[in-house]
């Protein structure tokens, strides 16, 4: 099936590790040029490796926070393969803390990271999708956004704000050819997640399978595991595609079936 993507420009935040990690390498596939944004040279040099031509890719080393760094993803894209066609919003960051030990900071921090760094980087790359009268922005939520988790209250919070700009900006920009859609991931075996695994088991004196199976008896997943990074970067590249014009506002829920609410 040909998604019409060869030839497209997309920029995607978070891409050193986990889920930014695999959407690069899922829209590379299909033929894209990608722009890969996060704070470590030396993993974003290696997922730039990964890829499959050094001339599709650029990397730009930064902290999605930082206004510049939003400046210097627009230009390069623009500058260096002459066209946006996509941004996918990735970039992330969830810490666990009991809802009465949050202060200020916390609730700041976290907004900043997980939503206001989107806001000011979907705001920055519409002009030149406006120019071509095409355009694709995909931010990557969590199921938390719409099941809220009390250890992570400021996150939950962020990433429903997430999901709302989706459709502020679906009904806004469509008229324009600018999409914009939501990927909304459960559980996802990362790297992070397998680490965090791998401690807790040792730290339990069992073995990872059955910390895995105390997570899923907790919080129960229909399709009985977690997700997958390639399932997760396959809906952000559906999204991405000429197959998806009919979509945008939208979120599209990733998590075997585990979300009760609809």
């Amino acid at each position: 099936m040909d998604l019409g993507l060869h030839g497209r420009v997309a920029i995607v935040t978070g891409a050193s590790s986990g889920i930014g990690r695999g959407i690069a390498r899922a829209l590379a596939d299909e033929g894209c040029r990608v722009v890969v944004c996060a704070r470590s040279e030396d993993a974003l040099r290696a997922v730039a490796d990964e890829l499959p031509s050094e001339s599709s890719v650029r990397v730009v080393v930064g902290d999605v926070r930082d206004p510049s760094t939003t400046e210097r993803l627009v230009t390069t894209a623009t500058t260096e393969f002459g066209r946006l066609d996509i941004l996918v919003n990735n970039a992330g960051r969830a810490d666990p803390k009991r809802l009465h030990e949050l202060t200020d900071a916390d609730w700041v921090e976290t907004f900043d990271v997980n939503f206001f760094a989107a806001v000011r980087l979907s705001a920055a790359c519409v002009p030149p999708m406006r120019a071509a009268g095409w355009g694709r922005i995909i931010n990557v939520a969590s199921t938390f956004g719409r099941e809220p988790d009390p250890w992570f209250a400021p996150y939950s919070a962020a990433k429903a704000a997430l999901i709302n700009l989706t459709k502020t900006y679906g009904r806004v920009l469509a008229p324009e050819g600018i999409l914009t859609s939501c990927v909304v991931p459960g559980i996802t075996k990362t790297e992070l997640v397998e680490r965090n695994t791998v401690n807790a088991a040792a730290a339990a004196a069992v073995d990872e399978e059955e910390i895995e199976r105390r997570m899923l008896a907790k919080d129960p997943i229909p399709v009985g595991r977690f997700a997958r990074v390639d399932e997760v970067a396959a809906a952000v590249v559906f999204l991405a595609s000429e197959r998806a014009s009919m979509i945008t506002g939208s979120g599209l829920v990733v998590d075997g079936g585990s979300l009760r609410s609809t």
